[in-house]
């Protein structure tokens, strides 16, 4: 999804969109790993982005309510990352926080007999093959 469908689907949600907002989005869809709110709220005082800590939250409920973010809970904190709006499933490395998207689905062979899937979601939490390697 590019970043002007973005846009629209915020304003869409009545997310308005100030200059500040706008810088904080761009740094949540370029991050290369999850983030937690109060991560992704100094990330934005760094590259001195002011904004607070609610907006911050704001954002990541409406992404997430748009199927744009998803949150995990690792080890009692949520995090977050940027997704694309295509169905996929995720691989988190629980050492260094990358998050690597998988668009094969599992083999649903296990539902058992007579009940209908309406939707699945599959999070897979482990160590990256980067990870594996300096261990």
């Amino acid at each position: 999804m590019d970043k002007h469908s973005i846009v629209r689907a915020l304003h869409e949600q009545n997310f308005r969109l100030t200059r500040e907002r706008e810088a904080l989005l761009e740094l949540f869809v370029n991050a290369k790993q999850m983030l937690t709110p109060a991560q992704l709220h100094e990330l934005a005082n760094r590259e001195n982005i002011r904004i607070g800590l609610t907006t911050v939250y704001r954002l990541l409920e409406v992404l997430t309510k748009l199927g744009l973010a998803s949150p995990f809970l690792v080890a009692g904190t949520i995090y977050y990352t940027f997704c694309t709006h295509e169905h996929h499933h995720h691989f988190v490395c629980l050492t260094c926080h990358n998050v690597k998207e998988i668009y094969e689905c599992p083999n649903l062979s296990a539902v058992p007999q007579n009940c209908k899937v309406e939707y699945h979601k599959l999070d897979l939490f482990g160590v990256c093959q980067d990870c594996v390697s300096v261990q």
